[in-house]
């Protein structure tokens, strides 16, 4: 539990301030304990010293919307989720570890097979595998007739408060169902759920003090998340003005996952059925996008499995017109809002966990810094590079 002291070319606390100039973060154990000018350190005798040279610090990455088990580099990606428990579990520990060493120290997963979230969260936080801190949902709520390859069935009520109380027990940290499917049909959006059904999974998240998420598109569906208190709309891809105004007017949250349209080589994994809706409406996903950063709607962002890749998730937000400050809070302070969890993640401040990586070259002038990553630091230990 000794101490070590971090030092950086330029440091960006994640909170909107100006970056500091030769920064350095102290820790002791998994917490930061101090920050500033590295010259104000130099009294600290008892650290040791991990000299970053040139490279900027920052907050670690938080991945809003994340699945373990999910892979888009394999072909077909979508019905692999039907692949054995095991299998599923194995291409977990691996993707967990990608995570991480592209500078993901939390990751929000938003739903999974057989309780294997739960299991990955357990065995990284006793070190038997490296990943980031998770943020689990388990099993996604979805309709029989409904979207969702990650989820389970279920319909009517009884089943989906019995569906709420099993996830919570399982240990979820957040419950999340699928109202909508990802492309706007022939007759447009509309939900898979009834109003009273996703009331009845709202109600029963609230009570056990645990927030809710969807997969929402937009349409009806929409609307009745925000009137039933869902806490965190995910992808909202095909919003509306009239439905922007209600969002902005809610003050709910978005999490933007703009990959699933805008990244070629994951579109060309995709079912053969699903590969040109994605192609001819990302303009108008791009649009939508657009029109969100706009409107000021608070948003953060996820790579929906994109693993290793939520700095490019970052990059489309600054293309759909957000400032690099804006995309970077988006993955850092912002994003630790929607986990719940901005009193220990998102920022360099003492007191918080001690989840801290280095860049090549400055993000708020050149957001594609956050592809080149060096160290990461998470609960204070150092996981890349590992320590000599």
């Amino acid at each position: 539990m000794g101490r070590t002291l971090i030092k950086g070319g330029l440091l960006i606390d994640g909170k909107g301030g100006a970056p500091i100039v030769t920064g350095a973060v102290l820790i002791e154990g998994p917490r930061i304990v101090g920050i500033g000018k590295a010259e104000a350190f130099q009294g600290c005798k008892d650290a040791t010293v991990l000299d970053c040279g040139d490279q900027t610090l920052l907050p670690g990455l938080i991945d809003c919307h994340n699945h373990l088990s999910l892979d888009p580099r394999l072909d077909n990606y979508l019905h692999r989720m039907t692949d054995p428990i095991p299998a599923l579990t194995l291409r977990a520990c691996e993707t967990v570890k990608i995570d991480l060493r592209s500078g993901v120290t939390t990751s929000r997963c938003m739903g999974d097979r057989g309780f294997l979230d739960v299991e990955c969260r357990k065995a990284i936080e006793e070190g038997r595998i490296e990943g980031p801190h998770l943020i689990v949902a388990t099993r996604g709520i979805r309709a029989f007739h409904g979207h969702g390859f990650v989820g389970y069935p279920f319909g009517g009520t009884d089943q989906i408060r019995d569906a709420v109380r099993e996830n919570i027990l399982a240990g979820a940290d957040l419950i999340k169902i699928f109202i909508t499917g990802t492309l706007r049909g022939p007759k447009g959006i509309f939900s898979f759920f009834s109003k009273e059904e996703i009331r009845t999974a709202v109600d029963e998240a609230h009570r056990a003090g645990l927030p809710v998420a969807t997969h929402c598109i937009g349409g009806t569906g929409l609307e009745w998340a925000l009137e039933t208190g869902i806490d965190v709309i995910e992808h909202g891809y095909y919003l509306t003005d009239r439905e922007i105004d209600l969002f902005v007017k809610s003050g709910r949250w978005l999490v933007m996952t703009p990959s699933i349209f805008f990244t070629d080589a994951r579109i060309r994994s995709l079912p053969p059925n699903l590969v040109d809706g994605h192609l001819q409406q990302r303009e108008e996903v791009a649009r939508s996008m657009e029109a969100v950063v706009r409107a000021g709607i608070p948003f953060a962002v996820g790579t929906d499995a994109m693993h290793g890749g939520l700095a490019q998730e970052i990059q489309y937000l600054v293309d759909f017109g957000a400032t690099p400050g804006q995309a970077l809070m988006a993955a850092t302070s912002q994003a630790a809002k929607v986990c719940r969890l901005e009193g220990s993640i998102g920022t360099l401040e003492e007191g918080k966990f001690a989840d801290i990586i280095s860049v090549e070259g400055n993000p708020l002038e050149e957001v594609g810094a956050l592809k080149r990553v060096g160290t990461v630091i998470s609960r204070g230990t150092i996981k890349h590079p590992p320590p000599r």
